[in-house]
């Protein structure tokens, strides 16, 4: 069987691209699932000696979408012999004696895929379909690592992650769109219906229109995939452009200004959880701004470490600040506002740290309140993070480069959201928390600490 299929663009950088996942990042009626439907085809025919597999986080809806559109692909080019469809389990052989398997991978237990076996072929493309039905990133990576294993990388093998822009603009799924497409080691297909308008009927393009014309935020976010920024975050008043300055911009702002004090929000790992401080240092205009942060994620190193562990590399931490910041010298205030349910970490920072710092436990702990607080910062522009371009990890006591969309704290700021009027829980929030806990003291002042006065250079 000769191979005679024109793929449309953009979704021909499918097959010409040298990365090996592809990431289709596109709102309703994009084409995606004719385009996927295609590369099933193809692939099937150029590599007949390998499977293919094909998931989704609900295995029941898998018969109504990619399953019924392979078939119907078949149908529209004349080969409808050339698949042969069961449905239990779901699967289509085809004449060349490969396998398409379809597979749910959602739901509450990340392993459900890890008894996947296909005994007689490796394979040649994955593709996770609707990939933003799945509950976090972590079902993601914990299917793709399950089937992965199987990919054969002697050949053009393909990984496809296609899924719909969630309006959240926190959703995990846009979250993570928007860090691996500035990390650039996935290839994006961006496309939405006016990359297929030739191919769809007048009743389509009538109906995209009347919605344009009449609801144009539904008609942006439905058939563009522009997402309102104020849409379900925790922090959505928090703008990266206005908001996470570099370096050059903030000595500039401070020029000519005094630091004067330094308040340390930090919340500690109660299980599983990071760890995380964020000083918040205040100059003598009142203008604030958040320093070179410290991080420490237990997910990322394997080993969940004992208060009085975590508390000697936040000392490190701590002194190096100080005398990067002359804060002894200089008799800078310095304020620690650590999360009060992490109780251990404030008795071992109380101990051990420096007795020149106040360090107490955050109590005022009503979420929407102190939300509000950080959020009104941002929204009259009275507190910005400052971008070092990385940070420095000091479990592995190495430099770690970030952009904007891997920035730990700034990554939760654009990803946390609400539900159920809390902070959703599966969503980590450690940073956002600690920088949450200081911007409260300084801006309620709980304390009375001798704090300078806001000099109008905010916007009220």
């Amino acid at each position: 069987m000769r191979l005679q299929v024109k793929v449309a663009y953009p979704y021909d950088k499918m097959y010409t691209t040298d990365k090996n996942t592809i990431i289709m990042y596109s709102p309703r009626i994009s084409g995606k699932s004719y385009a996927l439907a295609q590369m099933v085809y193809i692939y099937s025919l150029k590599y007949p000696n390998h499977d293919i597999v094909v998931t989704r986080a609900n295995y029941n809806s898998l018969e109504d979408s990619l399953y019924n559109e392979i078939l119907a692909f078949a149908d529209s080019i004349g080969q409808s012999k050339y698949y042969t469809a069961f449905r239990a389990p779901l699967k289509i052989a085809t004449t060349h004696g490969n396998t398409i398997y379809f597979k749910g991978i959602g739901g509450s237990d990340y392993s459900r895929s890890k008894g996947f076996k296909n005994r007689n072929h490796k394979i040649s493309l994955i593709i996770c379909d609707e990939t933003q039905q799945l509950k976090d990133e972590q079902s993601l990576l914990q299917a793709k690592a399950t089937f992965v294993r199987s990919l054969d990388s002697e050949i053009n093998s393909r990984i496809v992650f296609a899924g719909n822009p969630e309006q959240v603009k926190a959703h995990w799924w846009n979250a993570f769109c928007r860090k691996y497409r500035y990390a650039g080691i996935y290839e994006f297909i961006d496309a939405n219906y006016l990359s297929i308008k030739k191919y769809l009927s007048p009743i389509t393009l009538q109906e995209i229109d009347t919605e344009r014309q009449y609801n144009p935020l539904m008609y942006k976010f439905l058939y563009l995939g522009e997402l309102d920024d104020l849409a379900g975050g925790a922090y959505a008043q928090f703008k990266r452009d206005r908001h996470y300055i570099s370096v050059g911009k903030w000595q500039d702002e401070i020029r000519g200004k005094k630091l004067c004090y330094i308040i340390w929000g930090g919340d500690g790992a109660i299980t599983h959880d990071s760890t995380g401080i964020t000083p918040i240092a205040v100059y003598s205009d009142g203008r604030a701004y958040v320093l070179e942060r410290f991080y420490y994620n237990p997910l990322e190193t394997g080993v969940i470490l004992a208060p009085s562990q975590i508390t000697e590399l936040i000392n490190i931490y701590v002194e190096q600040m100080c005398k990067k910041y002359d804060v002894y010298g200089e008799r800078v205030g310095s304020y620690f506002a650590i999360d009060c349910a992490a109780a251990d970490l404030v008795t071992q920072l109380r101990y051990n740290i420096n007795g020149y710092h106040i360090v107490k436990g955050f109590t005022g702990k009503n979420v929407i309140n102190n939300n509000a607080v950080l959020n009104n910062c941002f929204a009259k522009n009275m507190l910005k993070v400052v971008d070092f371009g990385g940070y420095y990890d000091f479990y592995y006591k190495r430099w770690v480069p970030t952009t904007a969309d891997t920035e730990p704290l700034v990554y939760q700021l654009e990803s946390v959201t609400w539900k159920d009027y809390k902070l959703d829980p599966s969503i980590p929030n450690d940073y956002t928390d600690a920088l949450t806990y200081g911007a409260n003291v300084y801006f309620n002042n709980p304390d009375n600490l001798y704090l300078p006065a806001r000099k109008g250079v905010y916007e009220e």
